[in-house]
């Protein structure tokens, strides 16, 4: 099996970790525990760093790991979103969560039309690690309740949001083009 296509690597199980870590921090939100729920989203963000380390320092790099670890750092950050909207203890936009979503669903739409045509994996470039990342401190501040620094962070946010999104569409044309030519 070449090192693309490996599937048990250490980096890709600290990305499925990080994933099922979602329900330790429903369960603290729903009880307003904030020190457990920050033990857990630390712990998820620890994970996220692993992942990527583990998987440049040794050599673990694989097409399923460019898929699961941003997938896990989605599951995270939409479940905690989707969980906040719905609660009557925070108060968390359903605006910024149906925004995300509306990217998350139109970028894997994207993702999974280039890996059908052209068999390639395209992978998180820095504008849209960066937009995971305000993404990520948003839905934090929101858990927290540190407001004003939620709406601050989200507004920034969204625009890193548009702005990667800009990037990533125009890579997934330029992919569409290398087919036509």
């Amino acid at each position: 099996m070449s090192e693309e296509n490996r599937i048990l690597t250490l980096s890709n199980l600290f990305s499925l970790i990080r994933a099922f870590l979602l329900l330790p921090i429903l369960v603290s939100l729903s009880n307003e525990n904030r020190i457990w729920a920050v033990v857990w989203m630390v712990l998820a963000f620890i994970t996220d760093f692993l992942d990527g380390y583990l998987a440049r320092r040794w050599n673990q790099r694989s097409n399923l790991g460019r898929i699961i670890d941003p997938l896990a750092d989605k599951i995270v950050a939409l479940g905690i979103s989707f969980f906040m909207v719905i609660s009557s203890k925070y108060d968390f936009p359903l605006w910024f969560l149906i925004f995300i979503l509306a990217r998350e669903l139109i970028m894997m739409l994207c993702s999974l039309i280039v890996i059908r045509k052209k068999n390639v994996v395209m992978e998180s470039n820095r504008p849209g690690k960066n937009s995971a990342i305000a993404v990520g401190l948003t839905v934090f501040l929101f858990a927290m309740k540190l407001q004003p620094y939620g709406w601050i962070v989200l507004w920034c946010a969204s625009g890193l949001t548009l702005y990667s999104s800009w990037i990533y569409f125009s890579l997934f044309l330029k992919q569409i083009r290398e087919l036509s030519s």
